[in-house]
């Protein structure tokens, strides 16, 4: 049984449901959804339908517009769900309950390994109303990305940010910061700037969190190089190339409840949002 909290009729920002099994095809040491899996459904496909248009109809009417799909596992792996999501949601577009933009959250994997794939469903979800994938990205060293990522080999970057345009989709990165791949500022620069040339459209940046939604001091850069980075950013604004980088004033939205996460148990939070 889901609990939204009232503070207003429309004081919402953003939605982001969690679908799919739980697989994954990643074992990143900071997962956050490994806690969740036990919840997910057990088949691909399977979708609470009932409960998600419920909260996609009540979250559109406190506000929210911007929409995320997301799951504790690698999405990728269960299309059937993603699609029957996304069908919800073009259903509801066409009442006039129309939330843009519609993201998916992804590791790449699967994108980048699998043409086929690729090529049957990313084009069927963009005509469904998805309009970005949200790639998430430890490193542009492919082997260092791999071992953020826990597995022994992962996609060139470039065909992978390839395939989601050939879809005609939208490339957000969401770049991981940590003490192993992006220590400092410069390193920080650098990755920018070769994300940049391979396509990306935009780029969030966010400090690896703990399971208790606050940066973890053993596993992201220091506050003081967070702070030089988020200096650069402000330095280097660009309205043709949007940067985000995500500390506490990017949680705040969390925070004071603008964004919410709807998880496989059913419950509807701002804990851990994405």
């Amino acid at each position: 049984m889901h609990e939204i909290e009232t503070s207003g009729q429309e004081d919402l920002y953003s939605l982001s449901i969690l679908v799919g099994t739980g697989e994954c095809n990643a074992y990143c040491k900071h997962c956050g959804g490994v806690p969740l899996r036990k919840y997910a459904p057990k088949e691909d496909g399977i979708i609470d339908r009932d409960l998600f248009e419920k909260i996609l109809r009540e979250c559109y009417d406190r506000g929210a517009r911007y929409l995320s799909i997301s799951g504790c596992g690698e999405p990728t792996l269960s299309p059937a769900s993603v699609t029957a999501t996304m069908d919800l949601v073009h259903m509801l577009a066409e009442e006039g309950i129309a939330y843009t933009p519609v993201n998916l959250y992804s590791n790449g994997i699967r994108i980048g390994n699998d043409s086929d794939f690729s090529n049957t469903y990313l084009g069927c979800w963009r005509q469904l109303g998805l309009t970005s994938v949200y790639l998430s990205v430890h490193d542009i060293d492919e082997a260092r990305n791999a071992a953020g990522y826990g597995v022994t080999r992962y996609p060139k970057l470039e065909n992978i940010l390839s395939r989601i345009h050939d879809a005609g989709l939208l490339v957000r990165i969401n770049l991981i910061l940590s003490k192993e791949n992006t220590p400092t500022c410069d390193d920080f620069t650098r990755m920018i700037s070769a994300l940049r040339e391979m396509g990306a459209d935009t780029i969030s940046a966010w400090p690896i969190r703990g399971l208790n939604d606050l940066i973890s001091p053993e596993l992201a850069p220091s506050e003081q190089e967070l702070g030089r980075m988020a200096e650069w950013v402000m330095r280097n604004e660009d309205p043709n190339f949007k940067i985000r980088l995500l500390i506490e004033k990017g949680h705040d939205s969390y925070a004071k409840r603008k964004k919410l996460t709807l998880f496989p148990d059913g419950k509807l939070a701002s804990f851990w949002c994405n």
